[in-house]
């Protein structure tokens, strides 16, 4: 097969993946990132007062301590996570600040063990 025509149709394949991964649920108020680095949430979804959320991409649980660019998390486990943020970092709803105590969502992507935190629905 002409080498053109076998990347064209690569090319395409691509393009048709990706137009099925950026559909959005209007019920769970998701955009998925097409880069791949996860969903964004701008409200809280009902699925995680039931524990029922995406592991990859999202760290479900309770602020212990919040200061600029670090959040603590303690898990369902009783295990605490401290995670990094990024400038840009979202924390919705917007203009709130985490405090201990807060049930919180932080969603992202984990990076060779580490969680890289895109944003935060606070409940």
């Amino acid at each position: 097969m002409n080498k053109k025509i076998t990347t064209a149709l690569a090319a395409l394949a691509l393009l048709v993946g990706l137009a099925g991964t950026l559909t959005t649920s209007a019920s769970a108020n998701v955009i998925v990132v097409a880069q791949g680095y996860g969903p964004v949430y701008t409200t809280w979804q009902p699925q995680w007062d039931r524990w029922q959320y995406d592991r990859r991409h999202v760290v479900l649980g309770t602020v212990v301590h919040f200061r600029p660019y670090r959040v603590a998390v303690q898990r369902r486990n009783g295990n605490v996570l401290t995670i990094d943020l990024k400038p840009g970092t979202v924390i919705h709803p917007t203009g709130a600040t985490p405090t201990a105590g807060d049930r919180i969502a932080v969603y992202g992507y984990w990076s060779n063990g580490t969680f890289i935190a895109n944003g935060m629905v606070l409940r």
